[in-house]
């Protein structure tokens, strides 16, 4: 299995590749090739192309939530690929925003005419599915420990009704090898203890060779603050390293501060996930 970050918060110096504040990867296993989120706005095909990565091979797409730092970009991969599936959670195609300091509303929210234009392609799903051979989307999340902290700026449409978010529309993509399985998640929402807790009671007893995503210890993005304090950051990656997980790909939402942290903690299991790195598992 070849994972690939097409597009990620930061790029290498001197790279020509784009980067953006979102994520999209990319994974080629045997003769499968999934999309895993597509960034913000569509430049993760750019960086494909430079890549040497071609996206109209893709067999199938999964879009981990929602928002669109990580759907932004599936239109202009919806023309580019004619042919894959696009597997989301209902809700995501409802309302989302960003707010803070009593005034601020930002609409996060994907495109909605994109599910009426490929209705034909969009699945929405609520329970475990096999996309594709031993490829799983989970939908089912325990919250076990506590969600993250920048959870608190996000919010959803019910109704008539601005409610906090509840995550409803996140899914985690599962790969299973023989050796162990792989797990995919945009931004655990959740949190990610709570995902690999997932995983775990999904598939029990088995080795996690790698876990891919951000982490969103972020708060305000643009500020690059982060929400988590600097013990629960310690404290998630001291918990990360007591779990069967070999090695710990992480970046996006996880923040500059925030990696540093967990780094200090979990030395060479964890490293940063950056646009154009690839892993070979």
């Amino acid at each position: 299995m070849q994972v690939t970050a097409l597009i990620e918060d930061i790029k290498p110096d001197n790279s020509d590749l784009y980067s953006e504040k979102g994520l999209s990867i990319h994974i080629q296993r045997d003769d499968d090739n999934i999309l895993f989120d597509t960034g913000v706005t569509g430049a993760f095909v750019d960086n494909a192309r430079k890549l040497g990565i071609d996206l109209t091979a893709v067999d199938v797409t999964a879009i981990s939530h929602g928002h669109f730092d990580h759907g932004g970009g599936l239109g202009r991969f919806m023309e580019l690929n004619e042919s894959s599936p696009v597997y989301l959670r209902p809700q995501s195609n409802g309302n989302h925003y960003f707010k803070a300091f009593y005034f601020l509303k930002k609409d996060i929210g994907l495109d909605k005419q994109l599910f009426a234009d490929y209705a034909d392609r969009i699945y929405l799903i609520n329970k475990l599915t096999e996309i594709a051979r031993d490829t799983y989307l989970l939908t089912d999340m325990p919250l076990k420990y506590p969600a993250p902290a920048g959870g608190k700026y996000l919010y959803m449409e019910k109704g008539n009704q601005v409610v906090p978010d509840d995550f409803s529309h996140e899914q985690m993509m599962v790969i299973l090898e023989e050796d162990g399985m792989v797990i995919f998640s945009g931004c655990s929402h959740h949190g990610v203890l709570n995902m690999v807790e997932a995983a775990l009671d999904q598939f029990p007893n088995t080795h996690i060779k790698a876990l891919f995503g951000g982490f969103h210890f972020i708060g305000l993005p643009f500020f690059n603050h982060t929400a988590e304090s600097k013990e629960n950051i310690e404290s998630i990656g001291s918990k990360l390293a007591e779990y069967p997980i070999e090695r710990v790909y992480t970046g996006h939402c996880t923040g500059r501060k925030g990696y540093p942290l967990l780094k200090n903690v979990m030395g060479d299991s964890v490293d940063y996930f950056a646009t154009g790195d690839t892993v070979k598992l």
